[in-house]
């Protein structure tokens, strides 16, 4: 699971939008006097990276974790509010910039096909979960130990579930827009090959879910890799962020039903 904007999510919408046209406009400045652009490659990912995702991690163990947040409506709500923007900003950036589109970074309206492909995505996660549990276990052997093996998500609220799934789907399609989608494809464009380009987008993933454990950080991670290379040879963001969104889902449906 991943963790919420904060309550300036709006404000820092609207920061980052004029910084962004702020930020295009000095590079065609001196792009016109100099007749070469300015490498803000490295910048601009940094820049959505410490609004959309920074405070979140670094909020880590400040405060109380809360397993059974999903539960809560407003939760879900605010959750669903707060990443909305966040998708539409991203995109905006990715086309604010003179002769780059969408579909430089294989993002492309959605199709049916998609669907059983996120299908598959989706078991290729849980397939990939597997050897990293199993290697998580013969390092950190304590079994009993929820700090080890994740904060251990908790839901016990059917009538909910229509909620959660959006919540869940919103949530794949944030992250997978800005993780494979935009940051692999900006490595990938200064000619970072992919391997390396997927790591790095892999270990920024994980680092959101230190707070849960070893084996949280290591599957968010793993699941990342895989990801990146499902986008590689689908092209699909629809395929990759539903089966993120329905990874997360199914998450919650196995605690509740091992509760009952």
């Amino acid at each position: 699971m991943s963790f919420i904007l904060s309550g300036t999510a709006v404000r820092n919408f609207l920061h980052l939008t004029r910084i962004s046209v702020i930020f295009y406009k000095v590079n065609d400045f001196f792009s016109s006097r100099n007749n070469k652009k300015f490498n803000f490659t490295a910048f601009e990912p940094l820049l959505l990276f410490s609004v959309f995702f920074l405070p979140g991690y670094l909020s880590q163990g400040m405060q109380e974790f809360q397993p059974d947040i999903f539960e809560n409506t407003w939760f879900n709500l605010f959750y669903i509010i707060t990443t909305l923007p966040q998708v539409v900003l991203t995109l905006y950036i990715i086309m604010l910039k003179p002769g780059r589109k969408l579909s430089d970074f294989d993002i492309y309206g959605f199709k049916l096909s998609d669907l059983p492909k996120s299908l598959l995505a989706l078991a290729g996660i849980f397939v990939c979960i597997i050897p990293v549990g199993l290697i998580s276990i013969l390092i950190v052997p304590e079994i009993d130990n929820p700090v080890v093996y994740g904060a251990g998500w908790q839901f016990s609220r059917p009538s909910l579930i229509p909620l959660v799934l959006i919540s869940c789907i919103a949530t794949g399609y944030s992250e997978e827009i800005f993780f494979r989608a935009y940051l692999v494809k900006i490595l990938e464009k200064s000619g970072v090959r992919l391997i390396p380009a997927a790591a790095v987008s892999a270990v920024l993933f994980g680092s959101g879910h230190i707070y849960e454990g070893f084996y949280a950080f290591a599957a968010t991670a793993t699941i990342g890799i895989f990801l990146s290379f499902v986008f590689n040879k689908t092209k699909s963001i629809h395929t990759i962020s539903i089966a993120h969104g329905l990874y997360n889902f199914s998450v919650l449906m196995i605690s509740m039903m091992g509760a009952q």
